[in-house]
């Protein structure tokens, strides 16, 4: 980035004539040509002010500004998403005017032993859970995430593990989707 300073000095003849010469300074020549002043008898008018104007224009200093922006690393395309491993069975048992209880039943479909497991899924109406058994949960905006406890941290293939909670909410109780485990989207029964 280049910057410019354009500094105009008016000098005035005191005496016929004299001129103030300003030194040369090879950062900023002179964009005009001072015009000389001839010597007039003192009699005369005043002397005409003879404008001197310079610019001096300078690099900027600033890493920022000399150097071109970096290019993006180059993005690898993204992981490919799990393959369902997994089903899960959601059930409302119990509700009331703001409040309900629900059963998420998770059955890992996969032929490998799963442990610890995390299941997850996203409320569709801005429910809340604000208690849950047989699994950890936690909340940020629709998305719940449950993690295993102490005493279900396996999930061998073909068991269920099943997970209670209670919630609330203002505007209806729509079942959640996007259920997942251990990040591998789970089909829905």
């Amino acid at each position: 980035m280049l910057a410019s300073l354009v500094i105009i000095a008016v000098t005035s003849e005191s005496s016929p004539g004299r001129q103030t010469a300003l030194a040369p300074d090879p950062l900023a020549p002179a964009t005009t040509t001072p015009r000389a002043v001839s010597s007039a008898p003192a009699s005369s008018a005043s002397p005409t002010p003879v404008p001197t104007v310079l610019r001096q224009t300078a690099a900027s200093t600033s890493a920022a500004s000399s150097t071109p922006p970096a290019k993006p690393p180059s993005q690898a395309a993204p992981p490919p998403v799990p393959v369902a491993s997994c089903t899960v069975h959601y059930a409302v048992t119990d509700q009331w005017n703001n409040g309900f209880t629900a059963g998420v039943a998770v059955t890992n479909t996969g032929s490998e032993t799963i442990s610890p497991w995390t299941a997850g899924w996203t409320f569709t109406a801005g429910q809340r859970v604000t208690h849950s058994w047989n699994g950890d949960y936690s909340q940020s905006g629709s998305r719940v995430t449950m993690k295993a406890v102490s005493y279900n941290l396996t999930l061998a293939p073909g068991a269920t593990v099943n997970i209670g909670f209670n919630g609330a909410f203002d505007h209806g109780n729509p079942a959640p989707g996007a259920f997942t485990l251990n990040g591998a989207r789970c089909d829905i029964t």
